[in-house]
């Protein structure tokens, strides 16, 4: 049985990166490493959206999501160093990231206007990046962080009950990709709710070891990352109904996001939890109508509370046959 497992797990993992090759490219960095990308700008593209995946997460995270973007919206999603096909880093942290997400921009996007949407630790990326890096927020429409990433809170949990199941779940994940068990237990996209072509890529990505020595490097450096102050565009926040521990506390989390900019929303998926936002496509249309959407224009009042509006996509889901 053992020889099976790491059979299947050298099978998986070869299969998957001859599929990967096969149908992303390397975008070539000045220091020759390579980052893969997933590039769609159609020919008449009037505005672009740059994705930044969550930790752990590969590009193909936001299938979904793509395919629903407006015919008049190209696209760019990346593994970030050490995931899939692209070179690991030996450059971590939050600046690094951001010379990234820049070169995207300028070989990729030109002038278009953009829209910078993150889920989890690449929401807080985008977030951080139109905030602090030099003249990053020109020409940008909106920020969507999407169930993301709050570093402060991260820190406060350092060395708590949280903190140690974390770092020993991703530690236990590299064993499980190294024996091939993580084939038989995939650790994410349990219900397999992509494409199939999506879903073998992505099994095959959280089948490798690298996947998971990357991820447990980007939570360590995550905590040393710099709070979110103030961001001089429009804000969308998109917030998992349920969540792994306490809602109410997560919710109050994300609101504390909402304030960073003055023109801000604040929307609760009903139903969803972290990973079904994209991998549902139901969830993930919701959330795709929001980024391809009109961006916040007023100032947040004293009042406001988080959106939990019906959305033609779900009112679609509502519908009967």
């Amino acid at each position: 049985m053992a020889g099976a497992s790491l059979l299947t797990g050298a099978v998986t993992r070869f299969t998957g990166k001859r599929e990967r090759a096969r149908r992303y490219t390397l975008h070539e960095r000045p220091d020759g490493s390579l980052v893969e990308v997933d590039v769609h700008i159609p020919p008449r593209a009037q505005r672009a959206v740059l994705f930044d995946n969550g930790m752990g997460a590969p590009q193909e995270y936001w299938d979904w999501v793509c395919r629903a973007l407006p015919a008049d919206m190209g696209y760019v999603r990346f593994n970030r160093p050490g995931y899939g096909l692209s070179t690991p880093d030996t450059r971590y942290g939050a600046e690094s990231h951001f010379e990234l997400l820049q070169e995207l921009r300028d070989t990729y996007i030109a002038d278009l206007p953009v829209v910078l949407a993150g889920h989890s630790l690449g929401g807080y990326f985008v977030a951080a990046y139109a905030a602090r890096h030099p003249d990053a927020v020109k020409g940008v429409t909106q920020v969507v962080m999407i169930d993301a990433t709050e570093v402060i809170s991260l820190r406060h949990a350092r060395r708590t009950d949280v903190d140690r199941w974390s770092h020993q779940r991703m530690v236990m994940e590299q064993v499980f990709a190294a024996t091939g068990l993580s084939v038989f237990r995939p650790a994410m996209n349990v219900n397999q709710q992509y494409r199939p072509d999506i879903n073998r890529s992505y099994k095959a990505f959280l089948a490798t070891p690298r996947t998971w020595a990357t991820a447990h490097r980007e939570y360590r450096d995550a905590m040393t990352y710099p709070e979110l102050t103030e961001l001089d565009c429009p804000l969308t926040v998109i917030t998992a109904e349920n969540n792994i521990g306490d809602n109410t506390l997560h919710a109050g989390i994300q609101a504390r996001l909402a304030v960073i900019s003055e023109r801000a929303r604040h929307h609760f998926v009903v139903g969803s939890d972290h990973e079904s936002l994209l991998s549902a496509r139901r969830h993930a249309e919701e959330v795709t109508e929001l980024i391809a959407g009109e961006p916040p224009r007023e100032p947040l009042g004293p009042s406001w509370r988080p959106s939990v509006k019906v959305t033609r996509a779900a009112q679609r889901e509502e519908e009967p046959a």
